[in-house]
């Protein structure tokens, strides 16, 4: 079969179209599912223990589920940074859900720990942005890059070992609960984000949570 000139120029025309409509909608249509308002959702947002930085009235609340060791949870990381970059009106609060191995819940013990002294947002940044793998030399580093003292994390972990173990199992059942298979995970607002999302997808999702 031959196809004339102004069949092709048609045919490249209607995949054109196609492809366009398709990127559109994969960009305009609203990131994430709407959970706002159900009592998970709810007891979430009270928990007075959750690490958290930002204003104690936010006009936006992003609740963050993550494992140190899990590479789109650091890309995503970096993403969320540059979003939310000039903003002063967002609370961001910090889930630890280790869930891939003894590393990863290793230093988030460790990052629990650490908000005893106040210096979790800046630890929480260099495990995010960290190079190399998860020791204990390498959460120490962290720890007094951060302003911390280590002496005083070994003891914390030892004194507040059932607390930390009753946050843990805390936020695993609230990632349970949300129907989360792994991280990362995002309630930004009403809405609940399954997986990384680059800063345009942040962004986006800021908008649609004021819908």
């Amino acid at each position: 079969m031959r196809f004339r000139k102004r069949d092709v120029l048609q045919f490249g025309a209607s995949l054109l179209i196609g492809s366009g409509a398709a990127f559109a909608f994969q960009y305009f249509r609203p990131i994430g599912e709407r959970v706002g308002g159900s009592p998970t959702i709810e007891g979430i947002l009270a928990d007075p223990d959750a690490p958290r930085i930002g204003p104690a009235a936010p006009a936006l609340t992003i609740v963050v589920f993550s494992d140190y060791d899990c590479p789109v949870c650091r890309q995503s990381y970096d993403a969320m940074r540059e979003a939310l970059a000039g903003r002063r009106d967002v609370r961001i609060m910090f889930k630890e859900w280790p869930v891939l191995g003894p590393n990863s819940e290793r230093a988030a013990r460790v990052a629990l720990a650490a908000d005893r002294q106040g210096i979790y947002a800046a630890f929480h940044e260099r495990l995010m942005r960290r190079q190399g793998r998860i020791d204990d030399n390498l959460l120490r580093m962290a720890v007094e890059g951060a302003g911390g003292d280590w002496a005083r994390i070994e003891s914390d972990l030892a004194a507040n070992a059932p607390a930390i173990d009753r946050a843990l199992a805390r936020n695993a059942t609230e990632a349970f609960a949300l129907g989360l298979s792994g991280t990362p995970a995002y309630l930004i607002g009403p809405l609940l984000v399954r997986g990384g999302l680059n800063e345009a997808g942040f962004r986006q999702a800021f908008r649609d949570a004021k819908r």
